[in-house]
């Protein structure tokens, strides 16, 4: 049998349309990144887009970095030594730990952070968040997780349009951006002369930016962070080619030497002197694929951009690439539902993070018993939901009282709204004058959803969820209460009516990926890097190996494998 150091390759290499240093597939987080390292190492670059605007999933994220070693955190006085970090990653990881991608990636994050914020217009700010699991060995309850600064859209002028808008239902009126910072101020406006001041601002600001441009130009989040890196690498002479899908890999003899991408319906052939990096963003949107690399958790949603086919694996793999498939999730998971729509299809709703583990709800399965801490991070969420049953039969609501709703929204409803009604015509939401009614409803097993809530109710007044401890950890108390004594995670479900609302598993992005080392090289089957290939972001696998330690852990090692791949490709002739 043919080994992939024999995959097919040119007889004679193409007619190049152009030649240039480094090519780099794909704009989101990754690929806007090794572009910028490219530029800052004085790489001749070249960035192809399929889409008409840059930004991908990363522009509907949180912006989130994980980076421990930050020189942010060291200025805060953070001490944090690389031993406790690969403690707490060995622990979360399990057999699935890999040793070089770890320690690349700690060695890496910092550095890349430190060029991006002296060299660049690309910045961050650290966040008083703890790891999702604190309380195991190496967890830190702060210090390891940035958050983009805010950037202001209208320093791009006309290149601002390039940059794909958050998701509609992370907007207000139709094109203001609405992030955790700006969340809290418009649920109390009135908090303090200051806050009133700030959401009275933002509005005028909105107003006056819509006199001039599409939507709102005060980013923030990831949008902030898509923004940020575009101005930086237009700023320093980086090509942007977009509508420039990739269609093959060129590859003569042991090394790809380039790529030939779509423009205008035109095949364009682009020699890469000194490499390729692949950063397409996994395949969340390839059922093909799906089915082949993650079947073994079902779902029927997915918030990765929707342009994510896989087309940096498929075209790598055609070229002789190897997969990583050693993970313990082929993807990163969060609880979604689902709205139908007119023609009978239903739409996943993504969850905010107003209501999912905030104190009052409870998260069941069709026996009526919880299956799940619900202040645990989404990622542990979503995973309890497949390695639960969900696609094989077995069904999930969050069950809660009028009162969380009222306070903490649910799903797409928003807090404070006078009427539910509305939610549940639409087939969004089922309402009940009592628990045992509701199990009726909902088609789930009365009694045990009348011990649930009796026992959770009981927790409330203890203080201790004696079933899974929620509220025991930093994490889970970011989304309590002040209100819920004395566990600011649980309040008890006493107000009719009762609500449930169905939950599904969706995908955040893959986990599965690229087969690649420490330099973020892609390796074929026999584990020998093919040179001149290199993978970053969803199409490299996972370092985090389907793993979801902290906040940031996408886009950290994205930013961190950027550029260790472009410190390698800078570091080689041709």
């Amino acid at each position: 049998m043919n080994s992939s150091r024999e995959a097919p390759s040119l007889d004679a290499p193409p007619a190049w349309d152009r030649e240039v240093d480094l090519l780099v597939i794909g704009a989101g987080c990754g690929g806007l990144s090794a572009a910028l390292f490219g530029r800052l190492a004085r790489l001749e670059t070249l960035l192809c887009e399929k889409t008409s605007q840059v930004g991908g999933t990363t522009a509907s994220s949180g912006g989130i970095v994980w980076a421990p070693g930050s020189l942010h955190a060291t200025a805060a006085g953070i001490r944090d030594p690389k031993e406790s970090v690969q403690t707490y990653l060995s622990g979360e990881f399990g057999k699935f730990y890999d040793a070089e991608l770890t320690d690349a990636f700690l060695e890496a994050a910092p550095r890349a952070i430190e060029v991006l914020e002296r060299l660049t217009d690309v910045h961050f700010g650290l966040v008083p968040w703890p790891d999702y699991h604190p309380d195991r060995a190496g967890g830190s309850p702060k210090g390891r997780t940035l958050e983009s600064s805010r950037f202001d859209g209208r320093r791009l002028g006309a290149h601002f349009s390039k940059v794909r808008p958050p998701l509609p239902a992370l907007m207000l009126f139709g094109g203001l951006q609405v992030d955790k910072r700006k969340v809290d101020d418009f649920l109390n406006p009135f908090r303090s002369p200051r806050t009133l001041w700030r959401v009275l601002r933002t509005f005028l600001r909105y107003g006056l930016d819509r006199l001039r441009f599409p939507r709102g130009t005060e980013l923030g989040a990831g949008n902030a962070l898509v923004a940020a890196l575009l101005h930086s690498l237009i700023a320093r002479g980086g090509d942007v080619w977009l509508e420039a899908p990739l269609l093959q890999l060129v590859r003569e003899g042991d090394r790809v030497t380039g790529a030939i991408v779509s423009v205008d319906g035109h095949r364009k052939a682009v020699r890469a002197r000194r490499g390729v990096v692949l950063a397409t963003g996994g395949f969340p949107n390839s059922l093909p694929l799906r089915q082949e690399l993650s079947a073994d958790c079902p779902h029927e949603f997915t918030f990765g951009f929707e342009a994510n086919v896989g087309e940096g694996i498929t075209a790598a793999r055609a070229v002789g690439a190897d997969l990583d498939r050693h993970v313990d999730s082929s993807g990163y998971w969060q609880p979604c539902s689902s709205l139908p729509q007119p023609d009978g299809t239903r739409r996943g709703v993504l969850y905010g993070y107003l209501d999912r583990g905030r104190p009052g709800v409870v998260a069941i399965d069709k026996s009526g018993k919880r299956f799940v801490n619900e202040s645990n991070s989404y990622h542990d969420v979503g995973l309890a939901l497949i390695r639960a049953g969900a696609g094989r039969g077995n069904r999930f609501y969050f069950v809660c009282d009028r009162a969380f709703v009222w306070h903490h929204g649910l799903g797409m409803i928003r807090p404070f709204r006078v009427s539910l009604a509305r939610y549940e015509r639409m087939g969004y939401i089922t309402l009940a004058d009592s628990i045992p009614e509701l199990a009726r409803k909902i088609d789930v097993d009365a009694e045990g959803l009348t011990d649930t809530i009796r026992r959770h109710n009981e927790y409330a007044h203890t203080g201790s969820d004696l079933e899974f401890g929620k509220g025991s950890t930093a994490y889970n108390r970011l989304f309590g209460h002040a209100r819920a004594q004395p566990n600011p995670n649980l309040a008890p479900i006493v107000k009719p009516p009762f609500v449930a609302l169905r939950i599904f598993p969706g995908t955040l992005g893959t986990a599965v990926g690229l087969r690649a080392n420490g330099h973020a090289q892609v390796l074929d089957r026999q584990g020998m890097p093919l040179a001149g290939l290199y993978a970053c972001g969803n199409d490299m696998a996972s370092m985090m190996r389907g793993c979801y330690p902290a906040g940031g852990i996408t886009l950290g090692p994205a930013i961190a494998f950027a550029y260790r791949a472009v410190m390698h490709a800078a570091s080689t002739g041709e």
